[in-house]
């Protein structure tokens, strides 16, 4: 092994000395990784720097696909977009057509729109969906390059909101509750949520119903029962689902006056949110006390009589230029004077 040519001090102090010894100097690991640094020159690359896909998008839309680099200092030779596969878009700056467009499945590339580090596609359907590449590739002579991959699905959202029903209005705490919430054809399905008073119900408490099974028949406030589910819609992978959610009602459940409120939602990774819901009421329950509308009638009917005792002395004061102070009974609200003070 060769032995390294070294700069030391000898042993009168003087500096400079150049010698080639078999004693070999003792370097850590980070005199070896400053020594290596110091020598080899700094290397450059493409690399890049943001990547942008939309992760959900609705059938229809039209989406922006972003690929920003950082040429480090060389030239670019090209920037390629890949569904899968597939090769959809190619801009090359040095090339006569600097962009070209390839056909693929479900790409629609709007020219106009597209450029360097943006690729514009409307008309997106489900044949859009995949995993989605960017490739960017340095210019002689090291033809580096760097790539970056995201995934875009494309969605159908339902139409409407979801379709609850019970199988009765009123219920007691105790009673066992049942209830089915069907969303409508979605493309993927709809995820269905149960919630008692804004409370979310333990998905223990509800399961999804199979192909053939049917609800409970007519509801309430909602329009019809669930009809039957598991059937497929337009591309074969959209679904109507239905929850069926069994619940024991508690007192907890119930307000003061005896009412709670059972909501579903349909929802798919933030996508979207419908809602539905409905409110269960005890048997004793009531909108509003009979002594408190004739209490509210009995308000309205002292205010007025007195405000047209009020408008009937007012000419009688003018004319006669006195200033008394009349006599009223305190009744609802405190009556001020007539006169000035």
């Amino acid at each position: 092994m060769a032995v390294p040519a070294v700069f030391a001090r000898n042993s009168h102090g003087s500096n400079g000395v150049l010698f080639s010894s078999p004693i070999r100097p003792k370097f850590g690991s980070c005199g070896v990784v400053m020594i290596l640094l110091f020598i080899l020159p700094a290397s450059s690359g493409i690399r890049i720097k943001e990547m942008q896909v939309p992760g959900i998008v609705k059938v229809g839309s039209t989406v922006q696909l972003a690929c920003r680099y950082d040429l480090e200092g060389a030239n670019l030779y090209s920037l390629t977009w890949w569904r899968g596969a597939e090769q959809f878009y190619q801009f090359s700056p040095s090339s006569a057509d600097p962009v070209i467009i390839y056909d693929s499945p479900g790409i629609v590339v709007d020219v106009m729109k597209s450029e360097r580090e943006v690729v514009v596609l409307h008309n997106i359907s489900h044949a859009t969906s995949g995993k989605y590449k960017c490739e960017v590739l340095e210019d002689y002579p090291s033809f580096e390059k760097d790539s970056e991959v995201r995934v875009m699905e494309v969605i159908d959202e339902p139409k409407s909101s979801p379709q609850l029903s019970v199988s009765k209005q009123q219920w007691s705490p105790g009673e066992e509750l049942k209830a089915n919430c069907t969303s409508p054809w979605a493309r993927p399905p709809s995820e269905l949520d149960w919630y008692i008073n804004d409370v979310k119900i333990p998905a223990h408490h509800s399961l999804l119903v199979t192909e053939g099974e049917r609800g409970w028949g007519m509801g309430f406030g909602m329009g019809m029962g669930v009809n039957d589910v598991g059937w497929t819609g337009p591309g074969g992978d959209g679904l109507s689902r239905t929850s069926r959610l069994t619940l024991v009602l508690r007192e907890s459940h119930f307000s003061v006056g005896g009412r709670a409120t059972l909501k579903c939602d349909a929802t798919y990774k933030r996508a979207y949110h419908r809602s539905s819901k409905v409110h269960l009421i005890t048997p004793g329950y009531r909108t509003a006390a009979p002594s408190q509308k004739l209490y509210g009638c009995a308000v309205t009917m002292v205010t007025g009589l007195w405000w047209s005792a009020v408008a009937a002395l007012v000419p009688l004061v003018l004319v006669s230029g006195a200033c008394e102070e009349p006599t009223f009974v305190d009744t609802v609200d405190p009556v001020q004077r007539i006169c000035g003070t």
